[in-house]
């Protein structure tokens, strides 16, 4: 299956004009169709003090309640995309500090003059002397005005699922994150490919509903474009109207915090180097555990053995060096990290004959 092709509403020449088809069946209200619910997480503690520093106006207009922005984005480059009033971006200018930079990318002026408005004001209330974010026009299908390999982390709110090319979109992450980057963004799922009728009507779409994807041919468009090993940070239930699961008969949402490293140092299957890593608990909201993934947290100043997909986030290049270390190396390989079932519950071949009643002779070939 083309999975890319069922996915796709536009073309390269019709990006900017499905987004604002979009954008103008979307409701008056802004928080209506809002997906990234305030629960506990949701906002990172270390950037929840910091939501008083940004405008009011740029608030009240925001789409989303949570905020994907994972740790240690201290100087790095960071890209939001389809950032709207630029909530996200102005948390995560004053995470990445002044040694740091932010682009926002949106693709309805209207929406990115209200961020456009306040960058002054905003700077000030930081305590800046110089801005340290651009705000761009753009759609993230076509990010050329973003060189290859110089951006540190990608983030987006519940926007991914508004794409009219997903698999641009993904390989343009790909192709602008540097070597051990991250994208790291929330956004909604199903656990079942909706019929493309209903994904269609642009009403459903611009639920943040409508556009949504099978989560599992996210993990197949994703690593067919070189990211190996999506991950997925939080999960929560979507919370809908009785209106909008009308739309959707049958089908799950889930609300979906993903990690994916973009490291040729990964493998599509969990594999095992005898790597360990030991976490050092300094991360402010991490003092006892580093969460990975919703199934994995690796407790502070405990040693862990963990697969080669994990142990990249200690090695050199990555950000999270900062804090995890690697024990170990990649020269001996001990297969699957799990234990390959297939191998190791075989059965063997004693007592087995062939037709002349004789042992069977056991060839590969």
């Amino acid at each position: 299956m083309d999975y890319s092709a069922y996915y796709r509403k536009a073309t390269s020449e019709g990006y900017q004009a499905y987004y604002d088809v979009v954008a103008q069946a979307g409701g008056i209200d802004p928080q209506a169709t809002a997906r990234t619910r305030n629960a506990v997480d949701a906002v990172p503690g270390e950037a929840k003090d910091k939501l008083f520093n940004v405008a009011a106006e740029i608030k009240n207009t925001f789409h989303e309640f949570g905020a994907p922005l994972p740790p240690l984005l201290e100087g790095c480059t960071v890209v939001d995309l389809c950032c709207g009033s630029g909530r996200d971006t102005y948390l995560a200018a004053q995470l990445v500090g002044p040694g740091g930079r932010v682009i926002g990318v949106e693709s309805n002026e209207a929406r990115l003059g209200i961020a456009r408005k306040y960058l002054d004001k905003e700077m000030k209330q930081f305590g800046f002397a110089e801005a340290n974010v651009e705000l761009v026009h753009g759609v993230p299908e076509d990010l050329s005005f973003i060189p290859d390999d110089t951006v540190d982390v990608v983030i987006s709110n519940c926007t991914f699922n508004l794409s009219p090319d997903k698999a641009a979109y993904i390989a343009e992450v790909k192709r602008v994150l540097k070597p051990q980057g991250e994208w790291y963004f929330t956004d909604v799922f199903t656990d079942r490919r909706i019929p493309q009728a209903t994904s269609n009507i642009i009403e459903n779409v611009a639920l943040r509903l409508g556009g949504a994807l099978f989560v599992e041919d996210f993990r197949r468009m994703a690593q067919s474009l070189g990211f190996h090993d999506p991950r997925y940070v939080i999960t929560r239930q979507t919370p809908l109207t009785d209106a909008e699961a009308a739309r959707f008969p049958g089908i799950a949402f889930a609300t979906i915090t993903c990690r994916l490293l973009n490291s040729e140092l990964t493998s599509d299957h969990c594999e095992d180097y005898g790597e360990e890593i030991i976490y050092d608990g300094s991360l402010p909201d991490y003092p006892e555990f580093f969460l990975f993934d919703k199934d994995i947290k690796f407790p502070a100043g405990k040693p862990c053995h963990v697969c080669d997909n994990v142990s990249v986030l200690g090695l050199e290049g990555c950000r999270y060096a900062k804090v995890i270390t690697v024990k170990g190396n990649r020269e001996v390989h001990y297969g699957d990290i799990h234990g390959d079932q297939i191998i190791k519950t075989a059965p063997d071949w004693e007592g087995i004959v062939d037709e002349d009643d004789q042992p069977l002779m056991v060839s590969c070939c």
